[in-house]
């Protein structure tokens, strides 16, 4: 027995289109009620009908294809389509969206300035270059501004500073860490104003200027001028509020350039040979050159001790005298003072300079970084850019060895450690203008004193308005 016999079966009837197409022998209900053979021949004419040659192909009469509608004519008027209407604006549809989709089209938005670009965008400060990982731009800036050549010494603070450029957050268990940049002025922080938040202070820096100290008492100069130098250089990276800071800060540069360039000098001082004159001679120099840094008291007694004990072994009882009377000066300890009174007494018997050296106390000079030897006033000297520790001219265009990242004698723009040295002002003369046209100078001099001290806070703009007056 059949498979389908054991389903029960139901009556189904057909639709309207259905029977329609079914039913054979009659066309659909529009379809016309016309015998075939009927058809006449008036309308249809002999295009009906094909006429064959012998091999069962004819020739197309003229007048058919292209030339029926005539080659080059424009379309005619029949059909009204107006192409260019005005629709609302609103209605504008991008192209390349289908009609059904339109209801549900979305347009992203466009995509937004990051904190880190907008970090570059708003400072020239090369700190927030770092924090904003625009390494290319910072180093350009430094190049610019201090004259860095040589960024494998600032590898370290790079990294160190870009770490502290953002913070990260876990919102939820299955999603990753989320980052924020946090702005140093979060209160208006905005596209045209926002800026990162500086990690490293000026206050980080003088606290480990005080090791540096230590360091230099107890005799450990090597590891001393390795601290001395990284504070120099992270000095471009500060980022400071006024004015005293700014001056706080060129000064930190200054005491770090004078330590390094007279420890580097003892240093190598300590690692020449002491057989014949000539090299004795040499390490009296370097000595007493050392008694004219700028060290704190407690350094310059020690740097004169050393020179004091040199110059009398040497028999230059006059210079020797000089440094005792220098040191006597620093109030040293009781039995470091008396020490040294003795010694005075006994060149003071004998006040004469044995050897001739290459060394002049009341002549001031500066102290090349790089040969150890005195540049007095008036001779050429080159510069570093970031430090400014003199050089002879032959070492310009050479890396300095005070900051080891510089080019020496290059011109550059100056330190920029806040925005207040970004701020445009009138030239240094301009604003005494309107005061310098006068035809009495002495009419000019009173105008600018009246200008500068107010009538009633400062006695002598009285005494000023009364000499104006008379």
């Amino acid at each position: 027995m059949p498979l389908d016999t054991n389903w029960p079966l139901l009556t189904v009837s057909k639709g309207f289109f259905e029977g329609s197409i079914a039913s054979k022998g009659k066309g659909g209900a529009l379809a016309a009620d016309i015998d075939i053979d009927t058809v006449g021949t008036e309308g249809w004419g002999e295009d009906a009908e094909l006429q064959l040659d012998e091999d069962g192909f004819v020739e197309a009469p003229e007048g058919l294809g292209e030339d029926v509608l005539g080659k080059g004519q424009e379309e005619g008027g029949g059909w009204d389509v107006e192409e260019d209407l005005e629709l609302p604006p609103e209605l504008d549809v991008p192209s390349g969206v289908s009609g059904s989709a339109e209801d549900g089209f979305f347009v992203p938005p466009t995509k937004g300035t990051s904190p880190t670009q907008i970090w570059c965008n708003n400072s020239q400060l090369p700190v927030d270059h770092i924090l904003a990982g625009s390494f290319e731009t910072a180093m350009r800036l430094l190049h610019d501004q201090v004259g860095v050549i040589q960024f494998g010494p600032y590898k370290q603070l790079f990294l160190q500073t870009y770490a502290r450029g953002r913070t990260t957050y876990q919102a939820l268990p299955c999603l990753p860490s989320m980052y924020s940049y946090p702005n140093r002025n979060w209160k208006d922080a905005g596209l045209k104003n926002g800026v990162p938040a500086v990690g490293l202070k000026l206050n980080d820096l003088i606290q480990r200027l005080q090791l540096c100290y230590q360091l230099t008492t107890v005799g450990k100069f090597e590891e001393a001028v390795e601290k001395f130098r990284s504070i120099l250089l992270s000095v471009p990276l500060l980022v400071v509020d006024n004015k005293q800071e700014i001056a706080e800060a060129q000064q930190l540069i200054t005491i770090c350039r004078e330590y390094i360039v007279g420890l580097c000098m003892e240093i190598e001082r300590k690692k020449l040979p002491k057989e014949t004159l000539d090299q004795q001679k040499r390490i009296c120099e370097m000595a007493a050159y050392f008694t004219h840094s700028n060290l704190q008291p407690v350094h310059m007694i020690l740097v004169l001790r050393t020179a004091l004990n040199l110059f009398y072994k040497l028999k230059n009882f006059k210079t020797a005298a000089t440094f005792a009377r220098r040191l006597l000066e620093l109030g040293p300890k009781p039995e470091v003072a008396q020490q040294t009174r003795k010694i005075l007494s006994a060149c003071e018997k004998n006040p004469t300079d044995a050897c001739q050296l290459n060394y002049d106390m009341h002549n001031p000079f500066d102290i090349c970084a790089a040969s150890y030897r005195p540049i007095y006033r008036g001779k050429p000297v080159e510069k570093c850019p970031l430090s400014g520790a003199c050089y002879s001219p032959e070492f310009k265009g050479q890396i300095s060895r005070v900051t080891t990242v510089t080019e020496i004698g290059k011109d550059v723009i100056g330190l920029r450690i806040s925005p207040l040295q970004f701020r445009k002002a009138l030239p240094s003369r301009a604003w005494l203008t309107p005061y310098c046209s006068s035809e009495s100078p002495l009419t000019a001099t009173f105008s600018l004193l009246m200008l500068v001290l107010p009538k009633t806070s400062c006695p002598l703009s009285a005494i000023a308005n009364q000499k104006f007056q008379a």
